[in-house]
């Protein structure tokens, strides 16, 4: 094992869904915001993270995990 910095990935959840990182420019509430175009119960949705983990040492992940607002009809 190095001493080296080693890059951070950041993982988006959305249900079951893994969504891609758009770019780490972004701010995680920017993403949710981003894909909220897709998935509109991510309009006013929670967001929460970040989480981490060691993917067998190849790099280190920075999750969040997104959640909508599901209202109801009537």
């Amino acid at each position: 094992m190095s001493d080296k910095l080693k890059p951070m990935k950041r993982l988006f959840m959305f249900g079951k869904r893994e969504l891609a990182d758009p770019g780490e420019h972004m701010t995680p509430e920017e993403v949710m915001e981003l894909y909220s175009r897709q998935y509109p119960s991510l309009t006013k949705g929670e967001i929460a993270g970040p989480f981490y983990e060691d993917e067998q040492e190849k790099y280190k992940v920075e999750g969040y995990t997104m959640s909508g607002s599901y209202g109801t009809k009537g």
